[in-house]
Formats: C-alpha cells, sequence, structure tokens
C-alpha cells in the first residue's frame, strides 16, 4: 500500500495527524480525547494497538491531550526529544522513546526526522516522515518560516502548513493585546499571508506539492479565508493554483494518498473527506 495520511483534527482545539504504510502507522500529535481518536482510527481501520509511535511536535495540551491515555492503554510509546516529554505530565509511566531534534528514527519502512520550529514551547520540532518514494511533512506552530521549515517543505511530496490567522481579524479582534502579540511574535504562529508566501515560492520553483493548511484558528480565521489567500496570491502573480485543501479543526476531513509512481512522477490522488480507510 502507498503511504497514506489522514488528518483527525486541526486546531487550536486539537491536533492529531495519521502517517501510515502496509505495516507502519505513526500519529502526528494525540491533541484529542482519547475516544475520538479510537474512533477516527476505527473509521480508517486501523487498531490503535498497531500504532507504533505517537511523534509529539511539543507540549502544550491541544497536541497531547489524549496522548498519555493511549501509550497507556495501547502501550504506543511517545515518540519526542527529551525537553518536550519531560514536560508532559505522567510521561514517565509510559512507553516513550527519545528522538532529539536532527536525529533520524527508522520505524519499519518509515523514515522519521524531527527539525526545529519557532514556538513558545520547550524545544518545538515539526516532523518530516518519508516512504521509499513520497515525504510528508508537518510544520504548525512556527511563529516564522526559518531557513530550515522552508528546506524541509521544498522536499515534501504533501506539506502540512501552518495558516493560523488572518492579520487583520487577528489586529481587529476581541483577543487581549498581550495575547495577539503572543500569536503574532516570532515564536507564536504564521499567517496566512506568511504561509502563502512559501506556497508561492514552492509554485515558482515548479513543484509539484499537494499542500494542507493547517492549525486555522476559529476566532480569528476561516477555511475560506484562509484557501482564498493562497490561491489568489498563486493565481495573482504566477497565473496558477496549486492542489490546496484546509483541514478542519474537530472532525476527521482529509485524506492524502500516494498514486502509483510508475504510472506518473509526481502523480497523487487527493481526496477532500476521511475516505481513505484500507
Amino acid at each position: 500500500m502507498a503511504l497514506v495520511v489522514n488528518s483527525l483534527a486541526s486546531g487550536s482545539s486539537g491536533n492529531c495527524i495519521l502517517v501510515r504504510d502496509d505495516n507502519t502507522a505513526l500519529l502526528i500529535d494525540a491533541g484529542i480525547g482519547i475516544r475520538r481518536i479510537v474512533a477516527a482510527l476505527g473509521d480508517v481501520g486501523v487498531d490503535p494497538a498497531d500504532l507504533s509511535g505517537i511523534l509529539i511536535t511539543h507540549e502544550h495540551s491541544d497536541h497531547i491531550a489524549g496522548a498519555v491515555r493511549i501509550a497507556r492503554r495501547y502501550r504506543v510509546p511517545l515518540v519526542g526529544n527529551a525537553l518536550t516529554l519531560q514536560r508532559i505530565s505522567d510521561a514517565e509511566n509510559v512507553p516513550t522513546r527519545v528522538l532529539d531534534v536532527d536525529e533520524e528514527m527508522t520505524v519499519g519502512e518509515l523514515l522519521v526526522r524531527p527539525f526545529p520550529v519557532s514556538h513558545d514551547a520547550a524545544q518545538p520540532v515539526g516532523y518530516a516522515i518519508s516512504s521509499n518514494s513520497a515525504t510528508v511533512v508537518s510544520a504548525t506552530d512556527t511563529g516564522i518560516l526559518t531557513p530550515r521549515i522552508r528546506d524541509e517543505a521544498a522536499a515534501a511530496d504533501l506539506l502540512i502548513l501552518e495558516s493560523n490567522h488572518d492579520e487583520e481579524m487577528l489586529l481587529k479582534g476581541p483577543y487581549p493585546w498581550y495575547l495577539k502579540k503572543r500569536i503574532a511574535g516570532e515564536r507564536g504562529h504564521i499567517s496566512n499571508d506568511t504561509a502563502s508566501g512559501l506556497l508561492l515560492d514552492l509554485a515558482d520553483s515548479g513543484k509539484l506539492i499537494s499542500v494542507w493548511l493547517a492549525h486555522l484558528s476559529k476566532t480569528n480565521n476561516s477555511p475560506k479565508m484562509a484557501l482564498t489567500t493562497a490561491q489568489y496570491l498563486l493565481w495573482s502573480c504566477l497565473g496558477t493554483t496549486m492542489d490546496i485543501d484546509v483541514a478542519l479543526r474537530d472532525v476527521p476531513s482529509l485524506c492524502w494518498r500516494q498514486a502509483d509512481h510508475a504510472a506518473q512522477l509526481g502523480l497523487f490522488t487527493h481526496e477532500s473527506k476521511l475516505s481513505c480507510g484500507v
């Protein structure tokens, strides 16, 4: 089976991504409740006991809310750098595996590589997960797009990219000023405009890529706003569009499946609902 990716939840109320191939299934974060995770996995034919690990990006609750319970009940290791694992309550009582930034880990036939991002957490990371013919890159919860993030994005076949807020909506919105500064700061979250600028650079390079805009704010953004911002910039600057979709907040929403590369290099199938059960 080809590489398959499912968005189970995305946003400040919880984040969880499933990445799998024939023999290996990994979660990137488990920031929703265990019942929701188990139900969503069941809908795509994955037994939580068959998970090979939960890759933790950082210790904020919207990324770890269900992680320890899943790890305890199904003996699934939490995988993350030492500083992050130390900040997860009760992690010392469940299976863990330390994977420090810039180290690599092979799980089955998948290669997992964390890379640093800029966020107000102990040692936050994104993840690149590669099969023998495709790479998925998840880069959320970062206030800036570092050269490293840009390099990882350029190597992706599926890029899961934060597009947290519309800058004007955040500025004029109801949040207190200190929170607006945190979100817009270098250790906060990137905006629709910043995310779109990266996509413009990728498109200008001729890279064929699928993109999920992720971690959208409920208050300072909308799926329509994020998608329109990206596609408008691409069309106005390059006269082109990209395969872009939006990961929804509280429900399983997207599925991406690696297509047969023998048929056509760079050809991928994309389905906009959770329909990649096998």
